[in-house]
């Protein structure tokens, strides 16, 4: 099984996520390639079971470059792929959800027919100086990501051997 990460990030934390997601996939027993968004073309996607893409959350939206790589992915090629989506955003409160890059990409997957594998994965940020100040991810969100990376295997395998 081939998978194929994605992602944007400004300040390296999604970059750390894919790098800790791709090494859990791996344990796993998955070829897995990472990608930052401007190195991958549409046509690059077909050649993967499971597509994973993560970005940075710029005023509720996700990074463009992962819209207009979902908007040029063929039809027949999303339908046919495993997709999981995974983020990060501010999070001012723990009770107020802001729309974020994950639910941008997730209405734009939505937008194109295509449902998610698993649930996405939210990594929440408290205010604009934990981003610049930690590139570092805490145990609680490396056991958060392990856990995400073993649920998307769980939901991804199977379908696959189908």
């Amino acid at each position: 099984m081939k998978a194929l990460i994605v992602y944007s990030s400004w300040f390296g934390h999604n970059r750390a996520i894919a790098s800790l997601l791709a090494s859990e996939l791996r344990q796993h027993g998955m070829s897995v390639d990472i990608l930052p968004d401007a190195r991958v073309a549409p046509g690059r996607v077909a050649s993967y079971d499971l597509l994973i893409l993560g970005s940075y959350t710029h005023n509720g939206r996700a990074g463009h470059r992962l819209r207009a790589l979902i908007e040029q992915i063929a039809p027949r090629q999303l339908q046919r792929l495993s997709v999981a989506v995974f983020g990060t955003q501010v999070v001012e409160s723990p009770s107020y959800h802001h729309p974020g890059g994950v639910d941008d990409l997730e209405a734009c997957l939505a937008a194109r027919g295509c449902d998610l594998a698993v649930a996405p994965l939210r990594i929440g940020r408290n205010g604009l100086g934990r981003f610049t100040s930690r590139l570092g991810l805490s145990a609680s969100e490396r056991a958060t990501i392990r856990a995400f990376a073993a649920e998307l295997w769980d939901a991804s395998v199977p379908a696959l051997l189908i």
